[in-house]
């Protein structure tokens, strides 16, 4: 799978069905919605963008004694607890709060995998392949935080700004030294909104990534628009605290769907 076919095959996952979200009806109007695979070729369950790097299949361990266990009423109550039986969830809250303190608390916080659009039994925490937070920016900004492990034996060919970019939008894309990646780019779905997307692929091929969806007529109003800035979500999802173990119990491939 390349980056293109990731990108659109995880883009209805993340907007279908969204109070507030982008209309697909659109997209899929305009042929956008293609052949996708259930969940990403490294993240699983609801990813949005730009897997960009080859990697190869290494199958997740197990983690168990590293899973973050809730501390309870003696831990950090500053932040809800919004999955029972980890500190994670709070984690994730601090972190964002820290590098966008603009922002409300989350509306949604929660765990998945590759096999489920919506979120896992918090019980399951511990063999989630994702995380996601979302948060609303304003009546016409929404933003959302993924973090996922890619799905073992996964292959991913490399991909460029070539791979993803719309015409007229914007498209970075820098390679570290030490195999990490990281890209922002913009796109349009359906005809009204606008996402900024800014991801952090690691060494080891873990990805963090913010999709920022902004309600606009036009990409210039929408940056007018934007409550966010490339600066404060590019420093989040490079920020080490924003990682998880591997699942305990590590689910299935997701199985293809048309």
């Amino acid at each position: 799978m390349n980056v293109t076919d990731h990108y659109r095959s995880t883009l209805d996952e993340l907007t279908r069905d969204r109070p507030g979200g982008p209309d697909l009806s659109a997209a899929i109007a305009e042929g956008r919605r293609r052949r996708r695979a259930r969940r990403t070729a490294w993240v699983g369950a609801g990813v949005a963008a730009a897997a960009v790097v080859a990697c190869s299949g290494v199958a997740l361990t197990h983690h168990s004694s590293s899973v973050a266990v809730d501390s309870g009423l003696g831990g950090n109550s500053t932040y809800p607890d919004f999955v029972a039986g980890t500190d994670l969830d709070e984690t994730i809250q601090a972190t964002v709060a820290a590098h966008l303190p603009q922002l409300p608390p989350p509306t949604q916080l929660y765990p998945t995998d590759w096999n489920h659009p919506d979120p896992i039994p918090d019980a399951d925490f511990a063999d989630a392949t994702e995380w996601h937070a979302v948060y609303q920016v304003s009546d016409t900004e929404q933003v959302r935080l993924v973090m996922s492990q890619r799905i073992p034996g996964e292959t991913m060919t490399p991909g460029t700004c070539d791979d993803v970019q719309q015409v007229g939008l914007p498209c970075q894309r820098t390679e570290g030294a030490d195999g990490s990646l990281d890209m922002r780019f913009g796109t349009v779905i359906g005809s009204s909104t606008y996402r900024f997307l800014t991801l952090h692929v690691t060494p080891g091929r873990f990805l963090v990534e913010t999709l920022d969806d902004v309600q606009a007529h036009s990409w210039a109003e929408a940056e007018d628009a934007r409550g966010l800035t490339d600066a404060g979500t590019s420093a989040l999802v490079r920020d080490p605290a924003l990682r998880f173990p591997a699942p305990v119990h590590t689910p299935p491939p997701p199985g293809p769907q048309m």
